[in-house]
């Protein structure tokens, strides 16, 4: 005769079976609890021991050192940062220090660094004034990257060429593709050292509208057309025409001279007959 099989233990008592895995994700969860626990202690830890040291005499700022300063002034900077002797150098905010300093018109970049324990070093960058920009509201000093920074005051410097026909409305998004971008770069090739055409002769770039850009010279203010685009070559090839005029002894006899006649063709207008 068969005995009765018996009925597994937890069908008997009523006991579920165990889902596997179960235990190892209880423990995860466990650590990662107290892994967390962990990591908020230290913060706060760390957070005490931070507004603790940024109340400390040790690191208050007693030297600040201020570099690339020429159109601005020490004390204008120092000023402008917000630091002073009661500053703690653990405790400032160097991005709002950056900020507070580039607000002023002639600084271009500044870079803050902390010197442990009690120094800070301040490095200006100023805008290097190329060309001055005549606007409505006046003369304005203009950088190599088209940006007009600071308006001209008597009696600062005035010796840059001038470049005219600009508004402020109407000012191009991208300098470079621009007739203000090639005024600019023509200015860049004069200032190279040509005895011909350096950039001191240079009196006035007209920006006339989206054609052309035309330029007086400072010795006889004829105008000449130098159309747009290939500055360069219309630069080298101006010079020649000039050293020719000159030693011919026509220069005080011209009237005009058009860069852009036709391709590959120069065209000097006189006053007189030559």
């Amino acid at each position: 005769m068969a005995l009765p099989r018996k009925k597994p233990a937890q069908q008997r008592y009523g006991l579920k079976k165990k889902a596997p895995g179960l235990g190892l994700r209880k423990k995860l969860v466990i650590l990662g609890v107290g892994f967390l626990l962990v990591c908020a202690a230290l913060t706060a830890v760390g957070f005490l021991v931070y507004k603790g040291l940024s109340r400390s005499d040790f690191y208050q700022i007693t030297a600040t050192n201020i570099e690339g300063c020429r159109r601005t002034t020490k004390n204008q900077i120092l000023e402008l940062s917000g630091i002073d002797v009661h500053s703690n150098l653990l405790a400032i905010d160097l991005e709002e220090v950056k900020e507070n300093i580039e607000v002023h018109e002639w600084v271009e970049s500044a870079e803050i660094r902390r010197e442990w324990p009690n120094t800070l070093t301040i490095s200006v960058r100023e805008r290097v004034p190329v060309a001055i920009v005549r606007l409505e509201e006046g003369l304005f000093y203009l950088d190599q990257h088209g940006v007009n920074f600071a308006q001209v005051l008597p009696p600062e410097d005035m010796d840059y060429p001038v470049i005219a026909g600009m508004k402020r409305d109407g000012w191009p998004v991208s300098v470079k593709d621009s007739l203000l971008g090639e005024a600019l770069q023509f200015i860049k090739y004069a200032g190279q050292g040509s005895s011909i055409l350096p950039k001191q002769n240079i009196s006035e770039l007209l920006v006339d509208g989206e054609r052309e850009l035309i330029l007086f010279l400072a010795d006889r203010p004829f105008p000449i057309h130098l159309g747009r685009g290939n500055m360069n070559s219309k630069y080298h090839w101006l010079a020649r025409v000039l050293y020719r005029l000159y030693k011919s002894k026509e220069f005080a006899k011209t009237a005009y001279i058009k860069m852009d006649y036709a391709r590959n063709k120069i065209l000097v207008g006189f006053a007189g007959p030559v």
